[in-house]
């Protein structure tokens, strides 16, 4: 749980028969937050807490990731965007700004296309936004680790942390990380749900979520690393330069995954572009 000293509060709603945990708190205009792959609301939550003194927080534990359950049909990410959206009605609120992480960045994808009118800023950060955007190295690995016959094997390593954290050293995050953000991220590994990891993971690597980005009316911030190993930063960089309503941030520093001092350049940025 976030700490109350910030304002953020933990809070339980029913979504279509099941639970879905959320991160509320702060005032001002909604920012709802989509956390990244195994991950929860602490991700965004508890690292831009201080945007809780300028706007209202709701970073909700996405379906089947850390204490809310996972849904009875596919983890598309319009599936999970559906359960945001009844979340929002749920607390009364037609318009906001959006941000998502990672895969998350699929779901707010997912979910400012449903709702092209209630979504004003977009910010996404590492976003997988189609197949010619992610590298290939890690399309790859991803297709041969959710193979059916590996894939058991894959959870049960997941749930080693010794393995999980050189797994994410090695290929994926670099060592730029802080040890709190990496115990958080394997927590939350020990609770997701495993059909849901591998659904929604399977829908993010076949997505084309530039088109929703090239499509929207209002503004968009990307935010990426330059070295980033998922990302394909350089074409990315290409297709976007000549977009009036995109704004892309590439950090000269740090990888895919978030160091502190990563956590404070972004979100000097992310203030700006939410006060644009």
């Amino acid at each position: 749980m976030v700490s109350s000293a910030v304002g953020i509060e933990e809070r339980f709603a029913e979504v279509g028969g099941r639970r879905l945990r959320y991160l509320i708190g702060g005032e001002g205009k909604p920012l709802v937050l989509c956390h990244g792959f195994l991950s929860s609301g602490e991700e965004f939550g508890g690292r831009f807490a201080a945007l809780a003194g300028q706007r209202m927080l709701i970073a909700p534990d996405l379906p089947g990731n850390g204490s809310s359950d996972a849904l009875s049909r596919t983890h598309t990410a319009e599936a999970m965007a559906a359960s945001v959206r009844a979340l929002l009605e749920h607390l009364g609120i037609e318009r906001y700004d959006l941000a998502g992480l990672c895969l998350g960045a699929s779901v707010a994808c997912a979910l400012a296309e449903a709702q092209p009118d209630s979504v004003d800023h977009l910010i996404l950060h590492t976003p997988l936004l189609g197949r010619r955007l992610i590298r290939p190295q890690y399309r790859w690995q991803v297709r041969v680790l959710m193979s059916r016959p590996l894939w058991p094997a894959v959870v049960w390593l997941s749930r080693r942390r010794v393995v999980s954290d050189l797994y994410k050293r090695l290929l994926i995050e670099g060592d730029d990380v802080d040890r709190l953000t990496a115990e958080v991220n394997f927590r939350n590994q020990l609770r997701a749900d495993p059909r849901a990891a591998r659904e929604w993971l399977t829908d993010a690597l076949h997505r084309d979520d530039l088109r929703v980005v090239l499509r929207r009316a209002q503004r968009t911030m990307i935010i990426v690393p330059e070295h980033d190993r998922l990302v394909n930063v350089q074409r990315l960089r290409g297709l976007v330069r000549s977009l009036a309503r995109v704004d892309l941030m590439v950090d000269d520093l740090g990888g895919h995954g978030w160091s502190p001092e990563a956590v404070v350049r972004h979100l000097q940025v992310m203030r700006l572009a939410l006060t644009e």
